[in-house]
């Protein structure tokens, strides 16, 4: 994006918020994380705040409706006490569009810091897993009706049929390394299928559950960020997600920190060392796909999201022994 399309849309935005909201912005910043969307910390004269927006390539008008219901759950959330962003409505919706045409939202900005992927402390987990077990019992408590579900499991024939067009890439580069990843997803292949996520429950997923996305304080989680991915899926995702983002340090994984987060989620939720188990199973085969020769233009999220599908394949007929204790 150049600096003149980049000034376009800010502007835009800012007079939308000035304009529409009655908000007078003083200073701001603009946030590097985050895909194609762009965002910005601004100070104003009722406090400050933090502005999404929303990129029309990456939601289309097509989608803003189910954005709309993922926000909705965000704004629940927070009245029932999960620490996440206060959304701020305009005419009974939380995506306001400005004159020339841009989606954004505008919501409170929350406290805390980012952690380095796999630093969480035990007590960061603790509460980690308190916050993610009320917020699953808050969304999924009183469902009597299931849902289609907006991304079902990938069949072993397609990800076998994806895996081969990998294995081939990395072929024509020579990537040993990638080779050697591969032919280990290629022996788990052999010998599971989707039936191991079969007893998998289905309900309202945060699924976007990594660091990026969490908030911390010293001894606890400060906010939950980035509800725009909230989809009918299968809660087993925010379970698995954040313990391979926040517990896994160059190829280890810190079991008492695991154990800090399941000991807060089962104060709100039953959570089974099976269940445990086949929730990182889960994410293994959702996220297999990032396992393939390494380009310049991956982010650090993705990245990251290889080296944990790594680990996870070369620990998989371990993963229950690993987890046992906890």
């Amino acid at each position: 994006m150049t600096s003149d399309i980049y000034n376009t849309i800010r502007d835009d935005i800012f007079e939308a918020i000035t304009n529409i909201l009655g908000i007078n912005i003083l200073h701001f910043s603009q946030i590097e994380l985050g895909h194609m969307n762009l965002k910005w910390n601004i100070e104003t004269d009722i406090g400050n705040l933090f502005v999404k927006q929303f990129n029309k390539t990456r939601y289309p008008d097509q989608m803003i409706h189910e954005l709309e219901t993922s926000l909705n759950h965000q704004f629940n959330l927070y009245n029932e006490g999960i620490p996440c962003p206060e959304l701020y409505l305009h005419k009974g919706k939380y995506v306001i569009k400005s004159p020339n045409g841009e989606r954004f939202v505008l919501m409170g900005l929350c406290e805390g810091s980012n952690i380095k992927p796999g630093t969480a402390n035990e007590e960061q987990m603790y509460s980690l897993g308190r916050v993610i077990g009320k917020m699953h019992n808050i969304l999924n408590s009183n469902n009597s009706v299931q849902l289609p579900l907006h991304w079902d499991i990938r069949s072993k024939k397609g990800m076998i049929e994806n895996w081969q067009e990998r294995w081939s890439e990395a072929i024509s580069f020579d990537c040993i390394n990638t080779l050697s990843n591969l032919e280990t997803q290629r022996k788990i292949f052999e010998k599971s299928d989707i039936e191991i996520f079969s007893q998998c429950e289905k309900g309202w997923t945060h699924w976007d559950l990594f660091a990026d996305n969490i908030l911390f304080k010293t001894k606890r989680v400060s906010a939950i960020l980035d509800f725009d991915r909230m989809h009918y899926v299968y809660p087993e995702f925010d379970i698995s997600r954040p313990i391979l983002s926040c517990c896994l340090e160059n190829g280890k994984m810190h079991i008492d920190r695991v154990s800090a987060f399941v000991k807060g989620y089962r104060e709100y939720q039953k959570l089974s060392n099976q269940k445990l188990v086949r929730s990182i199973k889960l994410t293994w085969w959702k996220e297999a796909e990032w396992v393939r020769i390494e380009k310049t233009q991956n982010s650090s999220p993705l990245k990251r999201f290889g080296q944990e599908n790594i680990w996870v394949g070369e620990n998989w007929d371990d993963l229950d022994s690993i987890f046992t204790n906890i």
